[in-house]
């Protein structure tokens, strides 16, 4: 055990914070199933940090295989889980391969270290340059994630405590490998030098579970908007979420002069569809118009779910030459496809009305006169795309 009471009792606290929250995080996973498989990395997490923690208690200035690699094997498996909790919460690609790649070779460096009887300075430099790989990978990807749906500010601050702890372990790993370096310092957790660097991770310990907790609050916020913003059916943005983009760009366009332009189309004989096939053909032809759509247009462009059979398109940059080309496009990729619903085939089209922006026009007559063409479009004779008349 450690002959060094404030050590002991400071570890035995991270010990017990982690303990308490990997308990939480269980519950988090089963019974409430709160991003089950994340929470439950992050269960283990703060078990395999409790674990690692608890054999530090153990440890004594002569080193063996049970209280100094299996500890800090543990300790680092807990920094590994975390970034994977992070993976899982924000449905993002997994590091799972290159980092127990990157264990496995710190375990072998370490156990050749031990078994060489190398300078205690040389465990601690493999450990804290692991601590630190696996600590900012964590750190990029949660500012990353949080970033993407909530902006810079909020994600500096959910991600600073896991930016601050990769800066500890670089420092550290800085520190070791200077010259005349006294290993006891910096590498021994028995020491009176050791107490301000075990109340970091008491710090740090509370903090990132409260970032963890926090990733996992804005994964629901953002599950909660986008539930908000599509359409269930199709997966499209709704109506609510094109008006507000619509809005944006024409704000845009009024400070900076950027162009934009909008279709409004229709399915043809979309009433006919349900009635003769019912409701469940009339659903999938809408599903088979949505992803026609996505797949022809641009990734910044904006395709919704306007209405009933009614889908909105915002093209923001596009000018009055390029949309006559873009709507063709787009009616003759909606004729050409074919929907075999229960052996019976239906054929898609729609009639379009586009328009581009204009000086002196607003968000909302825009969308009149684009709605006006697009039945003007109808009385033609269905399946065509027909240029707004500007009053």
């Amino acid at each position: 055990m450690i002959d060094h009471p404030p050590s002991e009792l400071l570890l035995s606290f991270i010990w017990l914070l982690a303990l308490v929250a990997g308990i939480a995080w269980c519950l988090m996973a089963h019974p409430l199933r709160v991003a089950p498989k994340a929470s439950f990395r992050f269960f283990a997490a703060n078990m395999a940090l409790g674990s690692g923690i608890y054999l530090l208690t153990l440890r004594t200035p002569d080193a063996n295989l049970l209280n100094w690699f299996l500890a800090d094997m543990a300790i680092l498996s807990s920094f590994m889980l975390i970034g994977w909790g992070i993976q899982q919460l924000f449905k993002l690609q997994s590091s799972v391969k290159r980092d127990c790649l990157i264990l496995l070779l710190t375990a072998v460096l370490m156990l050749a270290g031990q078994l060489q009887q190398l300078h205690p300075i040389f465990l601690g430099v493999v450990f804290s340059v692991t601590a630190t790989v696996f600590s900012f990978s964590a750190s990029r990807t949660n500012f990353q994630a949080i970033q993407k749906d909530f902006g810079f500010p909020a994600a500096c601050l959910m991600s600073a405590p896991l930016f601050v702890m990769t800066i500890i372990f670089f420092v550290r790993t800085l520190i070791l490998l200077w010259p005349d370096t006294q290993a006891d310092a910096f590498v021994a957790t028995y020491t009176d030098e050791a107490i301000p660097l075990l109340w970091s991770y008491v710090i740090l310990t509370l903090a990132i579970n409260i970032v963890m907790v926090g990733g996992a609050l804005a994964r629901l916020v953002a599950k909660i908007r986008q539930f908000a913003e599509r359409d269930q059916l199709t997966g499209l943005w709704n109506r609510r979420a094109a008006l507000k983009k619509l809005q944006e760009m024409h704000e845009q366009w009024q400070k900076q002069q950027q162009s934009y332009s909008l279709i409004l189309l229709d399915l043809d004989h979309f009433k006919l569809i349900n009635d003769s096939l019912g409701h469940d053909a009339g659903d999938a032809a809408l599903r088979r118009c949505a992803t026609t759509l996505s797949a022809v247009v641009r990734t910044q462009d904006l395709v919704s779910r306007y209405g009933g059979e009614e889908f909105l398109l915002l093209f923001p940059g596009v000018s009055a030459t390029e949309l006559p080309l873009i709507a063709e496009k787009i009616r003759f990729t909606l004729s050409g496809c074919q929907l075999i619903w229960q052996n019976n085939p239906i054929e898609l089209s729609a009639s379009l009305g586009y328009i581009t922006v204009y000086p002196g026009a607003k968000a909302e007559h825009l969308l009149t006169l684009a709605d006006q063409a697009m039945y003007q479009a109808k009385a033609e004779g269905r399946n065509k795309a027909c240029l707004a008349v500007v009053s």
